[in-house]
């Protein structure tokens, strides 16, 4: 049997924060920071990056509806209009959100982590989506990847209790995730984390945590001190510009925006792996240090996308993408595999058959390894019913052992 691997497919992921989305305040106002100006800016970073997951930060708390004004005004226009958005969530007058390509990616499942581990309230809470990749032949077959994006707005500013706060937060973030952590399953952590430094205990948390298989990695290895240090020129994310009053200043000499990785992205070990050289905060060319994005020559994107980002927000966008991978087995395995057909994803009836008739064993076990399910198959080619409406909701494991020995395995999702 011979095994081969090759990207089918990319993903490209977007981490942005939006600058008080539709949040007007003494300071940010409709004239410096104007939501309709701000949908045609965000129209056209997005017609440019085109990702495929947009994270974001600094929408409005208003139970939804600036949320969906920016998904119906700047992400589904210019012929576009598959993106879809999670379920609102918010803690807070400014709150996160997730919009996907529905043409490749389907919303499983969303939580919150909203409070530390001594049970206060996060000063924002931490948004968790729980994506699988939608390739409907994979999916009849049995293959499903996944991809949980949690993604963070952390206190801002220095002073020990803002980094004791962001501290809180990543240590809850890191207890749910080692509590809800699943070896099939990639992850990935972005956000504005406002944090100037590595070393920060935040940081720490996330990148060094105890239980190392949970650990988040940074793809592109670069920690320091961030905070207003040329060495990192390139890959700072705040400010745009010099000088504003919605705006924050000082030009680029931050790096507050970052995506993290599981291990299992850089090793490319369940079906999705990052792309080396991929990870960039767009619109940053390395050259403007202490400056607007604005000043001089920039030609790391086109002028008008560079526009956008200078007037959409103080912050760059940062961009990572991502390869989906499929092992491709020989002729052989394919066509053996192919023997059995099951409905996947599942809702309240599971139902199978063999395309060939053949007698043997169905069982299927959940994410845990216990067995929920045993069925012996006749010889038969007809269509065969389980009521399942009472599995909890999640992935589970199929293995068909014919009389003859052979072994056809499928993991199929309970919605």
């Amino acid at each position: 049997m011979t095994f081969g691997q090759t990207i089918t497919d990319t993903l490209v992921y977007m981490q942005y924060n939006l600058l008080n989305y539709r949040n007007i305040t003494s300071f940010c106002t409709a004239s410096n920071n104007g939501p309709a100006d701000k949908e045609d800016y965000m129209l056209t970073i997005v017609g440019y990056a085109q990702p495929d997951i947009l994270a974001v930060n600094e929408i409005v708390g208003d139970g939804g509806t600036a949320a969906r004004r920016l998904l119906d005004n700047a992400l589904n226009q210019d012929g576009r209009n598959f993106y879809k958005q999670a379920a609102y969530t918010g803690n807070s007058n400014l709150t996160n959100m997730l919009y996907y390509n529905q043409n490749k990616l389907v919303l499983h499942a969303q939580d919150q982590i909203n409070r530390a581990t001594n049970n206060t309230t996060l000063v924002r809470l931490i948004d968790v989506y729980e994506l699988y990749y939608l390739d409907q032949s994979e999916l009849d077959a049995g293959d499903t990847t996944w991809l949980v994006c949690y993604v963070a707005h952390l206190k801002a500013s220095t002073g020990s209790a803002n980094v004791a706060d962001r501290a809180k937060a990543t240590e809850a973030a890191m207890v749910y995730h080692e509590a809800n952590y699943d070896a099939n399953r990639n992850y990935i952590f972005s956000g504005d984390l406002n944090m100037y430094t590595s070393n920060e205990e935040g940081f720490i948390n996330l990148t060094g945590y105890a239980n190392r298989a949970v650990r988040f990695k940074d793809p592109i290895n670069k920690p320091g001190s961030w905070n207003n240090s040329g060495t990192y020129a390139s890959i700072h994310t705040q400010s745009t510009r010099t000088s504003g009053s919605c705006h924050s200043s000082g030009g680029l000499d931050d790096r507050f925006d970052i995506i993290l990785c599981g291990q299992e992205l850089l090793d490319n070990s369940r079906g999705v792996k990052y792309i080396t050289g991929s990870y960039e905060a767009m619109g940053n060319d390395g050259n403007h240090f202490n400056s607007t994005i604005i000043a001089t020559s920039n030609t790391s994107v086109p002028a008008d996308v560079l526009t956008a980002l200078y007037n959409m927000s103080d912050h760059l966008p940062v961009v990572m993408k991502m390869g989906v991978v499929r092992t491709m087995a020989s002729v052989t395995e394919r066509l053996a595999d192919n023997y059995m057909v099951m409905t996947n994803p599942v809702e309240n009836q599971l139902q199978w058959k063999m395309q060939i008739p053949m007698a043997g064993t169905l069982s299927i076990a959940d994410a845990h390894g216990r067995e929920v399910f045993v069925y012996q198959t006749e010889a038969s080619n007809t269509w065969k019913t389980a009521d399942v409406s009472h599995w909890n909701s999640g992935v589970y494991y199929v293995s068909f052992i014919t009389d003859s020995g052979q072994v056809i395995r499928r993991k199929i999702i309970k919605t």
